[in-house]
């Protein structure tokens, strides 16, 4: 069966009522009826989170012609999957992914447990890569408050982490992408990447819920600030 009839096939699950409370039985009757979870797992990846950077990559092509990718909030490994798989024809490849959570090991993925805010953490990011990195991708995700303005200053806080990052450790014409909560902020960050990237989009991968507010900008082609 195609990805495309694995997504579009749906059947519908309920929990019994009792077994949950229902926010928990609401979460996990989405779980099981969410199309993108099946194919995850049909497919092998580690979470849903994988199609929106198939869909990223397939409409910017952000891993064309690189070699080595950093993966921040790498957790549980996905996004770190499809990158691997974007370069695999590189016989000097770097995926690097690191996370404050344990990402169970993945072949040709060096994984690291830290916070990119550490120094140390930072400097064994940086010894992985002979140079510097082609892409630098984030998925990181504040943990919900239950608060909207809360979680769409934490998500804004991460997307400026993960472009300080991406300044500092990004080769020349490299490509980045973060995930945001739209909110406000949203302009004054693509403002500041406008002074280091060619070429800025926004985009909401049809992976994405509905109901969310995320969104991914994506930064291509990095030049230095004094360039711009």
């Amino acid at each position: 069966m195609s990805l495309s009839k694995k997504i579009n096939s749906r059947i519908k699950q309920k929990v019994k009522k009792g077994s949950k409370s229902v926010s928990s039985r609401r979460w996990l009757e989405r779980q099981l009826n969410d199309p993108y979870v099946k194919a995850a797992k049909s497919e092998g990846y580690r979470s849903r989170a994988a199609y929106k950077l198939i869909e990223i990559d397939s409409k910017y092509k952000i891993f064309k012609n690189k070699v080595s990718v950093l993966d921040l909030g790498g957790a549980a490994g996905g996004w770190s999957q499809i990158a691997s798989n974007k370069i695999i024809s590189y016989k000097k490849k770097i995926i690097v992914t690191i996370d404050i959570h344990p990402i169970e090991p993945l072949e040709e993925v060096f994984c690291i447990q830290g916070n990119i805010l550490d120094d140390k953490t930072l400097e064994i990011i940086k010894n992985k890569f002979p140079y510097k990195t082609d892409v630098v991708i984030s998925d990181m995700s504040p943990s919900s408050s239950g608060h909207k303005n809360t979680d769409q200053t934490r998500s804004l806080l991460l997307a400026e982490i993960a472009l300080d990052v991406a300044i500092n450790l990004l080769n020349i014409n490299g490509n980045f992408c973060c995930k945001l909560i739209r909110g406000r902020g949203e302009e004054e960050l693509v403002t500041t990447m406008r002074q280091y990237f060619k070429e800025i989009k926004r985009y909401k991968p049809k992976s994405s819920r509905k109901e969310s507010a995320e969104i991914f900008i994506i930064g291509l082609n990095f030049m230095h600030q004094g360039l711009a």
